[in-house]
Order: C-alpha cells, then sequence, then structure tokens
C-alpha cells in the first residue's frame, strides 16, 4: 500500500489525453482515467486523490482505473478538468501523491496557495467527528463553522477533521475541491487516522450555489428535523429557506460513499449541511451555535439513557 512521505513526494511526467464523458455530475471534472498498471507500478490504490500540473497550475483529481486505455503513461481528463489546468491533450503532466503539506502552517498555505489537512481528536471517543473537507477559500467560513462546534462541545465528544485550500481569487475551489463521496483515506493521513473508528455521528459543513440551507445525510429524520427547526430560527428574518433535502435530490448526502456517512457506526448517522454563500458568510456563526445546542442536546439524552 502507498505510504507518501513528507519530503518525498511520488511524482512522474505523464501525458495528457481528453476523455469524453456524458455525465454532468460535479465530480466529473475532478476526476482522471488512469491505466491500472501505472496505479501498481506507482503504489497507489484505485480511487486516491493525486496531484496534476502543468505550466505552474496545480489541482487536485480523483485516479479511477481506466482499463480500456492502451498507453500506460497516458491520464485521460474531461475537458472540464483540462480548464482547471490550463492544459491541452498531447501536453506532459506531472502526477504527484502528496495531496497535503503536512509541515505547512495555516498561514503558510493561504500566502502560498496551498492545501493542507488539520486534526483535532483525543483519540479515544466515539461520538461525533464533525467536518470541513472543502475549507479555506475552497467554500468560505465552513472550516470556521466546523471549529466553531468542536470548541462549543469540546474534545471529550467531538472531534474535528478538515482540510483548507487557498488560491488566486476564486481559484481555489478549482484547484483543491474533490466531491465528498470521492475523498480517499490512503490520500489524507490525519484522514485515515480515523477511518477505522466508527463514530455515532458525523457532521459535515459545506457550502453551495443553491439559495436555501440545506440538511442531507443518512441520519435519522428526526435529527435532521431538530437540525431544520435550530438553524431556521437561527436565521429568520433573513429569507434564507432551512429545509431537509428530497431522497435523491443533488446535494441530499445520502449516498453510503459520503465521507459524512462511511465515518459512522452502519453509515447512518451523517449530517450533511450544504449553506448558501450569504448564509455561510452572514450568519455563520449563528448556523453553528445553533448546530451546537442540537448535538449538545442529543449527547446530553444519549448520557441519560
Amino acid at each position: 500500500m502507498f505510504e507518501q512521505h513528507p519530503f518525498q513526494p511520488v511524482s512522474m511526467p505523464l501525458c495528457l489525453a481528453v476523455r469524453h464523458d456524458r455525465s454532468t455530475g460535479a465530480s466529473t471534472g475532478e476526476r482522471i482515467g488512469i491505466h491500472p498498471r501505472m496505479l501498481t507500478r506507482m503504489g497507489a490504490e484505485p480511487r486516491q486523490q493525486a496531484r496534476v500540473s502543468h505550466g505552474g497550475t496545480t489541482a487536485l483529481f480523483t485516479l479511477i482505473p481506466d482499463t480500456d486505455m492502451e498507453e500506460v503513461d497516458t491520464i485521460r481528463i474531461t475537458e472540464s478538468g483540462c480548464r482547471r489546468l490550463g492544459a491541452a491533450p498531447g501536453q506532459t503532466v506531472i502526477l504527484d501523491f502528496r495531496c497535503i503539506d503536512p509541515a505547512m502552517t495555516e498561514k503558510e498555505a493561504e500566502i502560498e496557495g496551498e492545501f493542507i489537512e488539520r486534526l483535532e481528536d483525543d483519540g479515544r471517543h466515539h461520538r461525533l467527528v464533525v467536518l470541513a473537507p472543502h475549507g479555506g477559500a475552497i467554500e468560505t467560513r465552513t472550516d470556521q463553522q466546523a471549529e466553531q462546534v468542536v470548541a462549543s462541545l469540546g474534545s471529550h465528544d467531538s472531534t474535528l477533521w478538515a482540510c483548507k485550500g487557498w488560491g488566486p481569487i476564486g481559484h481555489a475551489y478549482r484547484a483543491w475541491h474533490i466531491s465528498s463521496t470521492d475523498l480517499s483515506v490512503h490520500s489524507f493521513p490525519l484522514l485515515r487516522s480515523l477511518s477505522a473508528r466508527r463514530f455515532q455521528w458525523a457532521l459535515s459543513f459545506h457550502g453551495y450555489r443553491g439559495n436555501d440551507v440545506l440538511i442531507g445525510g443518512l441520519a435519522p429524520a428526526r435529527l435532521k428535523s431538530d437540525l431544520r427547526n435550530a438553524i431556521a430560527k437561527a436565521v429568520d428574518g433573513s429569507g434564507i429557506r432551512v429545509r431537509v433535502a428530497d431522497p435523491g435530490e443533488r446535494y441530499c448526502g445520502e449516498s453510503a460513499s459520503n465521507l459524512v456517512n462511511r465515518l459512522t457506526a452502519d453509515a447512518a448517522g451523517g449530517i450533511q449541511i450544504e449553506q448558501s454563500r450569504p448564509a455561510r458568510m452572514l450568519h455563520g456563526r449563528a448556523i453553528a451555535a445553533a448546530v451546537s445546542e442540537v448535538y449538545d442536546s442529543w449527547i446530553a439524552a444519549d448520557n441519560r439513557r
């Protein structure tokens, strides 16, 4: 199994080709097709993340084994993926398995336009893990909301895992966003340390282009209802609608492969909160405080059983 060393990233030059994908999913432009033999040669796992760089531009992608490929030293990316890199078919790109820099401080990462991983965990409890996989400037304020919830509940009952990315204005999302259904524990050492521990609940803060605050995941309906009511009260008078996602709706977070569900026992305790930009920027702290109160009451009720 591939183990990355922070000072010895595994990287390789490869030829870029375009693959045509009719899918319109958000993750389509975040995936690359790679020959299975190349994965084996580099000691990597399928669906692991890797950096791809070209001409000073870097973006994070998910590696998808492509059995239709003939050339081992070629990777295939959709046209939208090519635009993320500013690269054209036939050009050489660099594939690098160093997804994050564990030695870089948050301030350094912001200045350098980099991508980092953070964990606050006592290593023991199984209560609540709070996630912000798209923090920093990727989905602004979501990491601060996650940090606020964990600070409120304390380390005895809550764990924080976050990734934070920065870049030129408007480019952090393009460079570092990976859909939660694709995030691999093989690419994030701190996340991997949590992967064998199943939590009772998991909560993930997100931002999206919709107008509402959308509550999804595979957690019980009563928890979703409690969160909806608490958040609606927190944003009362703002005109922002708060609702529970319909089954099958985009951003409903109900896939068992979604990280927020994967980290819970029986994939049954995940809550995904999608928020419009006004909700995050103008009411982010109030939303996080409301969420904290709900989980505090659920933890207290569970302690009385």
